[in-house]
């Protein structure tokens, strides 16, 4: 009984800490004008980070500093091939992902989507979820903290997903030169 209580509030912790980081992804996407003053800026990807990582996701498990934050290009991508994972490990049905996107070509708009698609078997190929971000335009490094992806929404243990950055449009993207970046990770 006392596993079980456990668990419960294991299961509870985690739905607290995804809606937090759903509505603090919520009210930095809705307070665009409050951004400056309450978002650290990146600078723009140097090109030797760019160079090696250009048209690709990265992914992690932990949080990946933006790139203002390290005192060199070379430290910026000594750090990213560290963190960089193939894998990530989730609790309860719930993965936290840390990625970052490396554009090409640098887009002229703000808003994107990422498109999760199932590629465990790649005979059958299923698109699981949308989700929209937003960025800044002209920017070729696009950093997404603490997206959390969950059973519920059609995530499963032991798959593999390509996320791939495309641009936010009323109708669906036209096909792969819509296609800013795109990495696979496979959650355990």
């Amino acid at each position: 009984m006392r596993r079980d209580v456990a668990m419960a509030g294991l299961g509870f912790w985690l739905l607290v800490s995804a809606l937090v980081a759903l509505m603090a992804g919520r009210v930095r996407a809705e307070a665009p004008a409050l951004a400056p003053a309450i978002m650290p800026t990146t600078a723009p990807t140097a090109a030797l980070t760019w160079g090696q990582f250009h048209g690709q996701v990265v992914f992690s498990d932990v949080l990946i500093a933006s790139a203002a934050q390290f005192p060199s290009d070379a430290a910026m991508t000594e750090a990213l091939r560290r963190l960089k994972r193939t894998t990530v490990e989730g609790a309860g049905g719930f993965w936290r992902l840390h990625l970052v996107a490396f554009l090409d070509p640098a887009p002229k708009t703000a808003s994107f989507r990422l498109r999760a698609t199932d590629v465990t078997d790649p005979k059958d190929r299923r698109e699981v979820k949308m989700f929209e971000v937003d960025g800044q335009p002209g920017q070729n490094e696009l950093p997404i903290n603490d997206l959390v992806v969950t059973e519920v929404m059609g995530f499963a243990r032991g798959h593999r997903y390509e996320i791939a950055v495309i641009p936010r449009a009323d109708e669906p993207p036209a096909g792969k030169a819509d296609v800013y970046a795109k990495g696979v990770i496979t959650l355990m």
